[in-house]
């Protein structure tokens, strides 16, 4: 998908379900289990940094979980609607959605920056092992796919809140 300043809504969120939604639901648990193995195996080391880690990526999880499904049961359901027929009062609805979501994407993209914070911007310890350095790396694209999920929706936001 080429320009979401002009493809429809529909299209648009299909992309996110496609290429964001999907892959973030199968992602948070194995990242979440990867954090905690890393915690406990390198608890001596490192406890400290991971012990922010595991607090914060698991503040993160349960964002995430809710954001997604505040998006697939209601606002993306009433974006397509409108998409259909442009009833105001629906744009309405989905401007007081956008609302919640865009608070949502705030303190996802501040918990993101506390990991990154935490870890050093990612830094691989002497100590590390295969599992740790994947779980970094699993962490960083983790980090680089909720900007650009967050970068699509506030294109896809702003277009909404122009319509009114």
């Amino acid at each position: 998908m080429a320009n979401f300043e002009t493809e429809s809504y529909s299209k648009i969120i299909e992309y996110i379900l496609k290429n964001h939604h999907t892959p973030l639901k199968k992602e948070l648990p194995e990242l979440e289990k990867l954090v905690y193995t890393i915690f406990k195996v390198h608890f001596e080391d490192m406890g400290d940094v991971l012990e922010k880690v595991h607090k914060l990526y698991g503040q993160l999880k349960i964002t995430l979980e809710s954001h997604i499904i505040k998006e697939e049961r209601a606002l993306f359901f009433n974006i397509r609607d409108y998409d259909k027929d442009k009833s105001k009062d629906l744009l309405e609805e989905i401007l007081k959605e956008i609302k919640s979501v865009e608070m949502d994407n705030k303190e996802i993209e501040e918990l993101v920056k506390e990991i990154r914070k935490a870890t050093d911007d990612y830094l691989i310890p002497p100590t590390s092992c295969p599992t740790y350095e994947n779980t970094y790396d699993r962490l960083k694209d983790l980090e680089k796919s909720l900007y650009e999920h967050i970068e699509i929706e506030n294109i896809l936001f702003l277009r909404l809140k122009d319509e009114k």
